[in-house]
């Protein structure tokens, strides 16, 4: 027991006022008087004496011992004892799936090491469980003893997520550096660098293996309209021998193609897979296996191949319907009466057909056959009834596979030299396709229709049209999934994701979504129906396991080692509720007295 003020000690020099208190006090005697004059100046007279000895009642003592716990409550007093808290740091990262020699996974070997560590410590001692991953974090309140933390051991297993080397030193710093923690266990399968602290005890389970793995698993169309799509694979060879990985893909659980590559050690390659047929969900599958069979799966959605919404503004919105037809292409049509510059909105293509808008779209625009003297684009036209071509490049990816001698484009109009729009294809009067960038956006305008869209119908002028989207689309970018353990944003209108588990949750569109820990499938639904994500390990850093970097702690400043000071439970709270319980008792006995004498 110790005191925090102990200069407060000091005011137990007030105690002898109490007893000074006392002496002054009127003493009551009895006596017998003949009138109540006599009485008055009998009591007038015993009330003006000092002195004398004292008659020392129960009520003196009580409040002696009031004024006694008032000075120790002033000098706040504790009782120390000492306190042996401790940290369990577990690691349940996606390298902890690794299979051990004797057919356990790390994490299940790590579990049983902390057991272990847990059944040799004192059974009255706090523990406060940690987990790595996807970002160290504490596990709940602390327990009351190592064996209710064995419980909570049972319920744990190891995420699909990577986990974050830099913030899990972070942790074990701040761990070392508190003075209360006589002891922090940490189970991983990455060591911790010397000097380790004395109060912290590393469990390290495995070692370094070699290993195989995917890393991104992307999917693109090539040219806009096509049915089928490009895979593109990144595998890893993470061992000391060149081996030659094999790669199956798979659509909605059919055999779709495969391919392999001879890759060095250390060596990272890339796999094409063009024309891949139409499915929901594509998994790509790796051999040889190794002992971390998580980087030897990965999935990919068709849904992640964006679809190019267009905005088609005509007096003729028939022109616009037939590029529905268009694989990956949505349409959504106007007059030129009822467009409206927000309808840019939620557009990547806007086409103006005989028309023109009264400000410069900021989108990706194709004008075709546009009205002449407007005041945004001012285009010089000169109608034809028969147009003549004399020249197109031959390498443009605008004019790539279209065969310019069989396009019969009858009449349209011939389009003057622009400001900032350059002639592309060229005819007998003058330009007929302008192609040029503004303000970072892409602009063509033709001389000719190519609408309606016919398809094989007009194989030269479908082509030409499926190039010229492409061009404004931007195609050629990849698209990928998403990784484990990244949150990311609920699109609009999606009411419930469910996860590879089968876990349904419940979601508002716009907020963040944490619940990615497992690699796998999530179907994300709405009022307009459902969509997949795929979400894979494609981490190749986490997926190096021939050489494990050691956790590096920094130096921190706390007690000597095995050291931990003892906890203090401070006392003046009960001090002072033993003061109002023994002036309520005080109260109690004078009410009562005072009530006997009255009714005597």
């Amino acid at each position: 027991m110790g005191l925090l003020n102990p200069s407060a000690l000091y005011f137990f020099a007030i105690l002898p006022a109490l007893i000074l208190a006392y002496l002054a006090r009127e003493r009551p005697r009895q006596a017998t008087v003949s009138s109540v004059l006599a009485f008055r100046a009998l009591h007038l007279m015993r009330g003006e004496r000092f002195g004398g000895r004292p008659r020392l009642s129960w009520p003196f003592f009580l409040e002696l011992l009031i004024l006694a716990l008032a000075v120790l409550a002033m000098a706040r007093p504790y009782l120390a004892r000492p306190d042996n808290p401790i940290a369990v740091v577990i690691d349940d990262s996606a390298g902890m799936q690794v299979r051990m020699a004797d057919g356990r996974s790390r994490f299940a070997a790590a579990i049983a090491e902390t057991r272990e560590a847990l059944e040799a410590e004192n059974a009255g001692a706090a523990v406060t469980l940690y987990l790595s991953a996807p970002q160290p974090h504490q596990m709940g309140p602390a327990f009351s003893g190592p064996a209710a933390a064995e419980t909570a051991l049972d319920g744990l297993h190891p995420l699909d997520a990577p986990g974050n080397p830099a913030a899990l030193a972070s942790l074990l710093t701040q761990l070392a550096a508190d003075r209360h923690l006589a002891r922090i266990i940490v189970a991983s399968y990455r060591p911790i660098a010397t000097p380790v602290p004395a109060r912290l005890t590393p469990l390290v389970v495995g070692g370094p293996i070699a290993n195989y793995a995917i890393g991104a698993f992307a999917l693109s169309r090539d040219t806009l309209g096509a049915p089928t799509l490009r895979a593109h694979l990144t595998v890893a060879n993470f061992s000391p021998a060149a081996q030659t990985l094999k790669v199956a893909i798979s659509g909605d659980g059919k055999p779709l193609t495969n391919s392999q590559s001879l890759v060095a050690p250390g060596d990272v390659v890339t796999l094409e897979f063009p024309n891949l047929p139409p499915a929901q969900v594509y998994r790509a599958q790796l051999t040889p296996d190794d002992a971390f069979p998580l980087d030897n799966v990965a999935f990919a959605t068709a849904s992640v191949v964006k679809t190019i919404a267009i905005l088609f503004v005509s007096p003729a919105p028939a022109d616009g319907e037939s590029l529905k037809a268009i694989p990956g292409v949505a349409v959504t049509t106007r007059t030129p009466d009822a467009y409206s510059p927000r309808d840019l909105a939620a557009a990547d293509v806007a086409i103006f057909e005989y028309a023109v808008p009264k400000e410069l779209p900021a989108i990706n625009t194709l004008l075709v056959m546009p009205p002449p003297n407007d005041p945004i684009f001012d285009f010089a036209v000169a109608p034809t009834s028969q147009i003549r071509l004399t020249g197109w490049p031959t390498t443009d990816p605008i004019t790539n596979g279209v065969n310019f001698r069989l396009l019969n484009l009858r009449s349209g109009e011939y389009l003057g030299e622009h400001p900032w729009l350059d002639a592309l294809v060229s005819g007998a009067g003058g330009g007929l396709l302008l192609a040029g960038d503004r303000q970072g956006h892409r602009y063509l305008a033709t001389g000719f229709n190519p609408l309606p869209y016919l398809g094989l119908q007009n194989l030269p002028m479908s082509i030409l049209t499926l190039n010229l989207l492409g061009h404004l689309a931007g195609l050629g970018a990849q698209g990928s999934g998403f990784r484990t353990g990244e949150p990311w944003i609920v699109p609009s209108g999606v009411t419930a994701i469910t996860t590879p588990s089968g876990a349904h949750v419940a979601v508002a569109g716009g907020e963040q979504f944490s619940n990615t820990d497992a690699q796998g499938i999530y179907s994300l639904a709405g009022p307009g129906g459902s969509t997949l994500r795929a979400v894979n390990l494609g981490d190749l850093t986490a997926s190096d396991l021939s050489r494990v970097a050691p956790i590096k702690l920094e130096r921190a400043v706390g007690a000597a080692p095995g050291e931990a000071p003892p906890v203090r439970t401070p006392l003046a709270p009960y001090v002072l509720a033993a003061i109002i319980a023994l002036v309520a008792l005080e109260a109690l006995f004078v009410y009562r007295d005072r009530r006997r004498l009255v009714a005597a």
